[in-house]
């Protein structure tokens, strides 16, 4: 079964990069189409989602092949939570300030949101770097 798994994710991942590619080509290209730039970014946030999902897939289909392991399964979703708090408590004082650009003033959830965002990959990054570290010094390699 695994086998048919990852041919199956073989060809998708060929079939969203040969889209992917088009559409890129067709970014570039000038047809005097305004809508390029919403098409590019609306795969974008396709791509986006499909990543998710497929994150997310791969978790329950690991799970129910090899065994669920409740403890692993807990710990991680404890330790996204806290990830999420931490980057939320960073970038709470984003969440009220408006910024302006060009003639259109935005409001500040959207400002906090991009903030949130950014500092939970920062936060993600910091704590993998981390974990890099302490397997490294763990392990005495």
């Amino acid at each position: 079964m695994n086998g048919k798994l990852s041919n199956i994710g073989k060809w998708v991942l060929a079939v969203l990069a040969i889209i992917t590619v088009a559409l890129a080509v067709y970014f570039y290209m000038d047809l005097g189409s305004d809508s390029r730039t919403s098409i590019i970014l609306n795969w974008g946030y396709i791509l986006i989602i499909l990543g998710i999902v497929i994150a997310l897939l791969s978790v329950i289909i690991s799970g129910v092949v090899k065994g669920i392991n409740g403890k692993k399964i807990l710990f991680a979703i404890g330790a996204i939570v806290v990830i999420g708090v931490v980057a939320f408590i960073m970038s709470k004082g984003s969440f009220d300030i408006p910024y302006q650009a060009g003639e259109t003033l935005y409001s500040g959830k959207t400002h906090g949101l991009v903030e949130f965002g950014l500092d939970f990959f920062y936060v993600t990054l910091g704590v993998s770097i981390l974990c890099i570290l302490y397997s490294v010094i763990k392990s005495g390699k």
